[in-house]
């Protein structure tokens, strides 16, 4: 299946609206960043402080970013 082309504004959106689906989030607050790289094409950041007070949310995202790696390429 071909990977759907999106910016980075779509994709942090997409993050927001699956953590919503997940108790163990913050439902606001939570700034997450999609950059690229090189190596895997993009990348989800949190702040070190915000993965800090929320472990469990860090996984997800981890978690997220492998399943939307493999639906989404970012724009250049």
């Amino acid at each position: 299946m071909a990977k759907k082309t999106v910016s980075n504004t779509e994709l942090i959106w997409i993050f927001h609206e699956k953590i919503k689906e997940y108790d163990d989030c913050p439902a606001q607050g939570l700034s997450i960043a999609v950059v690229p790289m090189p190596d895997v094409g993009w990348s989800a950041l949190i702040s070190p402080k915000q993965r800090i007070a929320h472990p469990h949310c860090a996984k997800r995202i981890e978690a997220i970013q492998r399943q939307l790696r493999e639906m989404y390429v970012l724009k250049d």
